[in-house]
């Protein structure tokens, strides 16, 4: 009878398993608690991460965190890993704060304020900018329910179809990405993450180095595994902080005639935004490119076609091309248009 009660208990514990979204988290088990924390550690009262949970079955990849807000947000940032996502979130449309995640983009967001799903729920952050803020679209198909009051323990569950998460089909090797902060108003930092970030900072930026990795294909069919148990699948990754630099910031010409292009080329030494901006030798803005989620080692190309902002071709003259990376980081080349 214990043997049988033991393998009941282990199934139960496995993927694929469903989970009915109410808000109660006692159909959760230890081995779902993906991202676990300590019960009392977060400095502001009324405020705490007590676990992140996450499973899945045929159909659905389901989000549980067990917290307390009290005037604050809670949120849950997840990385699919093949959408566009951004490195900082400060400037989006919903729920900016002022968070950079380093070794993920933020792709996915479930937030809500004061422990009231009706200020909140899930969004796909879209990575275009829209009046010069990230444009985020409401979750297809997503299924919430919370149970938390502000100031108390309470339960937040979430579906997301595997239709909306993957509309082109499950990549092989599919993994997800996640961490949780709690964190104030709009633009500002945080009091508490899981797993635990010593930079998070309530008026300043915060930077998340230490996230999560959940494997959803680890045999790389497409078909997320059945029979795992999630935290047996579940790796934590810090990315190292680097001194951010502009490794490299070259132009396919340092002339050009109208009807031409020139190609700018720019890498990083760390995860940060990068800035492209063009400007007359009077200093008159030129033409921008922005990028929200530059990753080191990768190399970031740029076509201007010696137009403007308004999609005409610019007078004869000496433009200056600055770089900047960060806030703080910067570079400039001069280039030279002719006729």
């Amino acid at each position: 009878m214990v043997n049988l009660f033991l393998t009941l208990f282990l199934i139960g514990n496995l993927t694929y398993k469903t989970i009915q979204v109410d808000g109660n988290l006692e159909d959760w088990t230890l081995d779902e608690s993906v991202i676990p924390d300590a019960p009392n550690d977060c400095a502001v009262t009324g405020n705490e991460i007590y676990s992140i949970y996450m499973t899945w079955d045929a159909n659905y990849l389901y989000v549980g965190a067990s917290y307390k807000v009290q005037n604050k947000a809670l949120l849950v940032v997840l990385d699919r890993g093949v959408g566009k996502g951004v490195h900082d979130i400060n400037n989006l449309d919903w729920y900016p704060r002022n968070f950079q995640f380093f070794g993920m983009n933020a792709d996915i967001l479930i937030a809500l304020w004061n422990a009231d799903l009706g200020t909140g729920g899930v969004r796909t952050i879209t990575g275009e900018i829209v009046n010069n803020k990230v444009r985020t679209v409401p979750f297809p198909g997503v299924l919430t329910q919370n149970r938390a009051i502000s100031g108390d323990s309470g339960g937040i569950e979430v579906a997301l179809p595997f239709t909306s998460l993957f509309p082109e089909g499950i990549p092989q090797g599919a993994s997800i990405k996640a961490v949780s902060v709690i964190a104030g108003s709009d633009n500002e930092g945080g009091v508490e993450s899981a797993p635990d970030n010593p930079s998070v900072r309530p008026y300043q930026a915060s930077a998340i180095r230490k996230i999560v990795q959940i494997t959803l294909d680890s045999d790389g069919d497409g078909i997320p595994d059945e029979g795992v148990r999630p935290v047996d699948v579940t790796d934590t990754i810090y990315t190292e902080e680097q001194v951010l630099k502009i490794s490299a910031f070259d132009l396919s010409q340092r002339s050009a005639r109208i009807g031409e292009t020139i190609r700018i080329e720019v890498s990083v030494t760390d995860y940060t935004n990068l800035d492209i901006a063009i400007y007359t030798e009077r200093g008159e803005l030129v033409k921008r490119f922005v990028t929200q989620n530059a990753e080191p080692g990768s190399k970031y190309s740029f076509d201007w076609d010696l137009k403007n902002q308004s999609g005409n071709f610019v007078p004869q003259g000496r433009y200056i091309i600055v770089v900047k990376a960060g806030e703080y980081v910067r570079e400039k080349k001069a280039v030279f248009v002719y006729r």
